[in-house]
């Protein structure tokens, strides 16, 4: 495995997307599933979308969208709601096998540098509280994000926390 320090932030092209399904697939229940052909619908809303790759291989992503997106998600559509300006995290998943490298926070600096680039005034995003998983709310607490609410999503099968991390 390489150094964290050889790992390039890039922004995806076409022949990223099946890796990057691949990754999102593994990465349930946190991510939920994607077709291939969603994928792309949510690849053409995203206005920052970005791969960390070892070689060739993409062990990292991060999808970050702004408002006024035709996005159907409940969870877009529940920050949608409540604020008129910010930097989304739609999704990010890390390979298992490059967990506590420091991909997550760089994809999230990389993130932040564009937000503040793009002049939003804050990130936004969701994690799951049902099933739980608090190595996520932990790491986000940890980089600045704060708790703004709950919601049940999947019938009740799901249940999330939003978060927001103030960039004014």
């Amino acid at each position: 495995m390489n150094k964290l320090s050889t790992f390039q932030i890039q922004s995806i092209t076409p022949v990223d997307i099946p890796q990057i399904l691949e990754l999102n697939q593994i990465s349930q229940p946190h991510l939920s599933f994607l077709s291939l052909k969603r994928l792309k619908e949510l690849a053409e809303m995203t206005f920052h979308f970005r791969v960390i790759k070892d070689n060739e291989t993409i062990v990292a992503f991060l999808m970050g969208m702004e408002e006024g997106q035709l996005y159907d998600s409940i969870n877009y559509s529940w920050i949608s709601e409540r604020y008129d300006s910010f930097y989304y995290i739609d999704r990010i998943a890390v390979s298992e096998k490059y967990w506590r490298k420091g991909l997550g926070k760089k994809l999230y600096d990389d993130g932040e540098s564009f937000a503040h680039q793009m002049n939003k005034p804050m990130m936004a995003c969701e994690v799951n509280v049902k099933p739980m998983n608090e190595g996520s709310i932990i790491f986000h607490e940890n980089y600045g994000f704060k708790s703004v609410g709950e919601q049940d999503t999947e019938g009740g099968g799901k249940r999330v926390r939003y978060m927001i991390k103030d960039l004014t």
